[in-house]
């Protein structure tokens, strides 16, 4: 017995090691070679801004970013060691008269500078798949769980593809994650050590991402939920010590992983305004304090009146079914509603227009209020939730995505385990009031600002297969090794078919002239490089909707949406679906000859007889097109 249980567990490692490796691997691929929207403003500002602020003992600029994207500077930051002037990417022409026409980027540096900055991105999140594997073991008690959510997330296309950026939430959905699982283990093992490394991972979160508030609403329902479902013979939830005691310790992670906040954002100091400015996105100050009144009113009640909490928890435990039903219910309606309107041409919620509706008013407007004008309030709210879970959905893959559907379904028979109702009904639960958070805070969402949710939903098709792999009882081991196998080798083969463009994952479910994705840098690298074998390519000027391809052309880039063809003409235009999209942004043409091509056209005509065209992994609507300039 102990050789069979030594083998299976070099198995287990084994094929633990594999998924750390095709992660790492994958990740490392093509890493320098593409530059996202915002990453120019980290790599040459804000992350120098951090370390210089610190250095100089000029508190008030650490606060970076409204983000505040502090674990950005702290871990990218490493990439300064290598490259202490990312500015040197930037090429300064001193004797052209129209040089402010104009930026020019050197492409061999920005390539040096993004491996710096993006590799310890990279090595932090494959080491924080071991700490996945420890945590979700303490969660199961099982490697081959352990393994199995661990793998789920490695081979996740949408965090790998993360992993490869340089922005906060590469280490939200990392912090976040790690910081969630650190408190369900904390509720199975009762473990003090759980205790430091949820307010340490929760401390990072809010460093990273002020939505890490959120994490908070996830205790609480994550503590009801391991009432609620306790067992029979765990009498201990019901006694009064029980609730004072987790009440005390959700109280002491809040307030020190504020102070982790604080200690790494020393402007807060100088500027206190700046602790709450971004929490009140989510949660305002009118309902912090509604929170603290019904805290202490639930208090005064359990102090006068002892027997309170166990009659109330115990009557929650006989009526636990009805939670767990109406939150199935909810979640299930939701993915159905999003299937069958996506197989109807989105005729109920239109959610591709009214996205690209919002994007279109972005940076000014990016919000809800140009969407669904005719509507009835409930109705537009309504509308807009559905909109706002769409990305999310659509970006599992289908083996996610069906054992999601699988565990809620089940959830509804009363054969399913209450370990595994106490892992579901938090996750799936957060899910919902998520969302509702988003249309509060008016975010359009997108995969990148669902981030968190990712390593959850990892956690909840773990316990899908754990309830499958009761079925068989005998062979359950074998089962849950077999699947194991089968999902490193699916997720290679995604992974391998999307390379480089693991970010733009979009499932096959959803049809193929929907897009949930418009590039956000991906396949600016392959235009620079087109017209970079262009003949004469130096001398060669282009405008670009974005810096992304600047980062990589060898010659000059417009700085101006406003041409002024007396001055300058382009050779090509550089157009992305979100430039398409932005009209406010268009260029113009300034001084243009009554025989020259009005700039409109250019936008209205993108496809028709492009010099080059890219469709990120195969999806029409979401796209990047080089035109030539034509008089």
């Amino acid at each position: 017995m102990n050789f069979l249980h030594k083998k299976e567990t070099y198995i287990i490692y084994g094929l633990l090691t594999t998924t750390i490796l095709l992660f790492f691997s994958f990740g490392l691929f093509h890493i320098a070679e593409f530059e996202t929207t915002d990453e120019h403003l980290w790599k040459y500002d804000r992350i120098p801004q951090y370390w210089s602020a610190l250095e100089d003992r000029d508190w008030a600029e650490t606060y970076i970013n409204d983000k505040p994207g502090v674990t950005v500077a702290l871990i990218s930051g490493i990439g300064l060691l290598l490259e202490p002037d990312p500015s040197k990417a930037l090429v300064v022409d001193t004797t052209n008269p129209h040089r402010d026409l104009y930026e020019r980027y050197k492409p061999e540096e920005v390539l040096r500078i993004n491996y710096a900055f993006r590799l310890p991105v990279l090595i932090f999140s494959t080491l924080s798949l071991l700490l996945f594997f420890w945590l979700a073991y303490k969660i199961f008690n099982s490697l081959w769980l352990a393994l199995l959510t661990t793998t789920a997330i490695a081979l996740n296309p949408i965090l790998i593809g993360m992993s490869q950026i340089i922005n906060p939430d590469s280490f939200f959905w990392i912090s976040g994650g790690l910081a969630a699982f650190s408190y369900l283990a904390l509720l199975k093992t009762d473990a003090k050590k759980f205790i430091y490394l949820t307010i340490l991972f929760t401390g990072l979160a809010l460093l990273s991402k002020y939505t890490a508030v959120t994490l908070f609403i996830f205790y609480v329902i994550a503590l009801f939920s391991h009432i609620i479902f306790a067992s029979q013979d765990d009498i201990s939830v019901l006694q009064n010590k029980f609730i004072i005691k987790h009440v005390l310790i959700l109280i002491a992670i809040f307030l020190a992983s504020l102070c982790i906040f604080v200690i790494f954002i020393p402007a807060i100091f100088v500027e206190p305004k700046l602790l709450i400015k971004g929490i009140s996105q989510f949660i305002g100050l009118k309902k912090i304090l509604l929170l603290l009144i019904f805290t202490f009113g639930f208090a005064s009640i359990m102090y006068w009146k002892k027997d309170f909490y166990p009659k109330l928890s115990s009557f929650l435990q006989k009526y636990n079914h009805i939670f767990v039903f109406i939150t199935s219910t909810i979640f299930l309606f939701i993915i159905t509603f999003s299937l069958v309107n996506v197989y109807t041409d989105q005729q109920m919620v239109p959610f591709d227009e009214a996205r690209d509706r919002a994007y279109a008013n972005e940076p000014k407007d990016f919000n809800f209020k140009p969407l669904f004008i005719d509507d009835a309030r409930n109705w537009k709210k309504t509308k807009l939730y559905f909109m706002e879970t769409y990305p999310i959905l659509f970006s599992l893959t289908p083996i996610a995505f069906l054992l999601v559907i699988y565990i809620s379904i089940r959830s509804f028979s009363k054969k399913i385990k209450n370990t595994s109702l106490s892992i579901y009904y938090p996750i799936t639960t957060f899910f919902i009031i998520y969302f509702l958070l988003t249309i509060f805070a008016r975010i359009v969402t997108n995969v990148r600002y669902s981030i968190i949710l990712y390593p959850l939903i990892a956690l909840l098709t773990v316990v899908a297969l754990r309830e499958i792999s009761r079925k068989f009882p005998v062979h359950q081991k074998r089962f849950l090794g077999i699947t194991s196998v089968v999902l490193i080798l699916c997720g290679t083969i995604t992974l391998w078919s999307l390379k480089p463009f693991y970010f733009s994952y979009t499932s096959p479910l959803l049809p193929q002239q929907y897009s949930i994705h418009d590039s956000w840098g991906h396949g600016s690298y392959e235009a620079a490089q087109h017209l970079n074998n262009l003949p004469n390519a130096e001398n060669l000027t282009i405008w670009s909707n974005s810096k992304t391809v600047c980062a990589f052309f060898n010659g000059k880039c417009l700085r101006s949406r406003k041409i002024d063809l007396s001055i300058i003409e382009p050779n090509y235009f550089v157009i992305s679906k979100r430039g398409l999209l932005k009209e406010r942004n268009h260029f113009k043409f300034i001084n243009k000859p009554d025989n020259y091509k009005e700039a409109e056209l250019y936008f209205t005509s993108l496809h028709d007889n492009p010099e080059w065209t890219t469709f990120i992994n195969n999806r029409p609507d979401n796209f990047i097109v080089i035109i030539p300039f034509t008089k």
